[in-house]
């Protein structure tokens, strides 16, 4: 009877073969394993991080909001609630709603009702100890007749110190840094670089208005003060209308004047590019400019036609071209004694512009506008700080410009089983700060 087996050759064989498939496969089992256990770890921090920075984000952006609309009795008009209590120091010059000091980062913020009216003011904390990222709500005032208790939530006193996330190896908050800066100026709180008329003396309004005389282009207008002062009146203006034929002239005939800084003397021979006051723009910086328009009684200007007159205010170079970059405003003549008479332009350049001067330009076709008269008085051009800013590593804000800073980049990191997770935002406080 025949028996047939493996012999212990191949019995080794078949050993070694299956011992080779185990470790593949254990080795292969455990770096499925370490791949899951990291890709949890991961997901968990992220995940963590990810509402936490949420959380900030939703504080951070509420900072300030110093108004609520509150309904006068007996009065349709509106009221508003102010407080200077949430501001951190008012007193000693600091407008800001926020402080932060290391790894701590301490905000004022209102609270409203359903209907948007004042309920308290609340003082929030955020601040990491050790490992862990720990956050604080606080009462410091309140409306008792709408919330007659203090929440829970925020109390006003002894708060509670809740820990929102473990595992923080970083926490930190960067003040975004103005463009420009009051410290730089010697400048208080609400103040602002100018650059028109007077760069130095910010309570200085005075200006004149040079024109620009240039063949059958440009002709003079008659100015009062001729010398300038804080509000100049024009008047007899060229017109392009022919009474004659009662339609208007094919030749353009223009008034273009120059504003100069001050009321100093200048000669009447003089050129508009050798007394206007130059000023330079930066490229990416926001500037505001500003003048008003008072209503003057019996003013045959305000028949100024939109369709067929033309008053406008913009920049000129030395060869007196416009700037394609920088086009001019368009405005009007005030229509009655109620109409805001303040005229606001804000604009930014791409490209820095050198030696650019303010003038008016103003070319009637309609039969009576060119008979009136134009005042423009408070007349500035300045930069706005609050509404450019960067962000510089280890950049604190001196207390003048605290109130202009407007958003701040959160970086919080966590780790969990060697994980990284990480949240970068740039958060706008818009209401941080005087109001713009």
């Amino acid at each position: 009877m025949k028996k047939s087996g493996f012999t212990l050759v191949e019995l080794m064989v078949y050993i070694g073969i299956v011992g080779v498939v185990v470790i593949v496969a254990g080795q292969a089992f455990s770096n499925s394993t370490k791949m899951r256990v990291r890709t949890e770890s991961m997901i968990k921090a992220n995940a963590t991080v990810e509402e936490a920075g949420m959380l900030i984000q939703e504080d951070v952006a509420q900072m300030g909001a110093k108004s609520a609309k509150e309904s006068g009795e007996g009065s349709a008009s509106d009221v508003f609630f102010k407080s200077n209590m949430v501001y951190m120091d008012a007193e000693n010059g600091d407008s800001s709603s926020f402080r932060i000091n290391g790894d701590s980062l301490i905000l004022r913020r209102m609270n409203y009702d359903s209907q948007g009216r004042f309920l308290s003011i609340e003082e929030v904390a955020w601040f990491k100890r050790n490992k862990q990222l720990f956050r604080t709500c606080k009462t410091i005032d309140r409306d008792k007749s709408r919330l007659p208790s203090a929440p829970e939530t925020c109390p006003e006193s002894n708060p509670a110190s809740v820990e929102m996330l473990d595992d923080v190896a970083l926490f930190n908050v960067i003040p975004a840094r103005p463009a420009v800066l009051n410290s730089e100026y010697g400048g208080s709180t609400g103040s602002y670089p100018r650059l028109l008329p007077s760069p130095v003396n910010v309570a200085d309004h005075s200006f004149r208005l040079f024109p620009r005389l240039e063949g059958e282009t440009f002709f003079s207008v008659n100015r009062m003060p001729e010398r300038g002062g804080s509000i100049v009146t024009l008047s007899d203006f060229v017109t392009n209308y022919d009474k004659d034929r009662e339609q208007a002239l094919e030749t353009k005939k223009a008034v273009q004047v120059f504003v100069v800084g001050g009321t100093g003397e200048l000669a009447l021979s003089s050129s508009w590019n050798t007394v206007c006051t130059p000023v330079n723009l930066d490229a990416q910086v926001d500037y505001e400019l500003s003048f008003k328009v008072p209503f003057l009684d019996e003013n045959k200007i305000r028949s100024f036609s939109p369709e067929m007159d033309h008053m406008t205010v913009g920049f000129r170079n030395m060869d007196g071209q416009m700037d394609p970059e920088l086009p001019d405003f368009t405005f009007y003549p005030p229509v009655d004694g109620f109409a805001n008479s303040k005229r606001v332009m804000r604009f930014s350049v791409k490209n820095d512009k050198k030696n650019m001067c303010l003038a008016f330009t103003f070319a009637f076709y309609s039969p009576l506008a060119s008979k009136g008269k134009l005042a423009i008085s408070n007349l500035e051009l300045n930069k706005v700080e609050n509404s450019n800013f960067v962000f510089n590593e280890g950049y604190s804000p001196e207390i003048p410009d605290k109130a202009n800073v407007k958003a701040f980049k959160l970086k919080l990191q966590v780790q969990k089983n060697g994980e990284k997770g990480d949240v970068n935002l740039v958060v706008p406080t818009p209401s941080n700060g005087p109001k713009d």
